[in-house]
């Protein structure tokens, strides 16, 4: 595996202890409060990308997310296959451009531009992973096709209807509010496109006065750098009060 040099995160190692003790009391599986974590999402997840970027390469490859797996399949032919899937959903055609809502150090980006022949945009706030994303474009080829935008998917820097798809692999469950991140990608979207996702949800039987419940979703939002992890329902809603179909 081809990992950059003084690989680690933009954090040095001294402030390490530091910064993951800065990072765990946000949430409430350390006595954090949602509010703290929704007021500062942006060091919380900078914070935990700067530490786990690494570690989630080495061990992971690059590409930052899960897959079903059929039996006999392997980890990375599975995630192969949720993002060809991802990208026929949106009925990707060559030459289209294309936004990934929180693209990592662009594994999926670089996946999905290869296996449809489009443009694609990698919309990430974590100035490490940028870097990192960049060297692996270069190094697969597709740096003069695809590329990234430093910045905030609440508010993006990208003027309205500008992307013929969008999509987001686990991501816009770091948004402290899913209605205002919906509504930005609605606005920098076509009219008439699409936008495909997969979400970090709570499902209907979630109960949040069941401690083991309430545990379970604790461990999962220290573990994956979330502010809340919303119902399935309250996802739904967002983005229809945002403007899709």
């Amino acid at each position: 595996m081809d990992l950059a040099s003084g690989v680690g995160g933009k954090i040095d190692k001294a402030q390490v202890l530091d910064a993951v003790d800065k990072y765990e009391k946000y949430h409430g599986y350390y006595g954090g409060q949602q509010e703290d974590r929704d007021a500062n999402y942006t060091d919380m997840v900078n914070k935990y990308y700067d530490l786990a970027t690494s570690f989630y390469e080495f061990g992971w490859g690059e590409s930052f997310h899960f897959g079903h797996r059929w039996k006999g399949e392997s980890l990375r032919e599975s995630i192969k296959r949720h993002e060809h899937f991802l990208a026929l959903q949106l009925g990707l055609k060559p030459g289209q451009k294309v936004l990934d809502v929180g693209c990592g150090i662009g594994g999926p980006l670089r996946e999905i531009a290869r296996f449809s022949s489009t443009s694609v945009t990698g919309l990430n706030n974590n100035e490490y992973q940028i870097s990192r994303g960049k060297e692996l474009n270069r190094i697969a080829g597709v740096d003069k096709t695809c590329d990234f935008v430093k910045a905030d998917f609440m508010k993006m820097p990208i003027p309205d209807n500008t992307f013929d798809a969008v999509y987001a692999i686990e991501a816009t469950c770091h948004a402290p509010d899913a209605y205002g991140c919906y509504k930005e990608i609605y606005r920098v979207l076509k009219p008439g496109q699409c936008f495909a996702a997969y979400e970090w949800c709570m499902t209907d039987a979630f109960d949040p006065n069941n401690q083991e419940h309430q545990k379970i979703k604790e461990e999962i939002e220290v573990g994956d750098g979330l502010p809340d992890i919303r119902s399935t329902t309250k996802c739904l809603e967002a983005l229809k009060q945002a403007g899709f179909e």
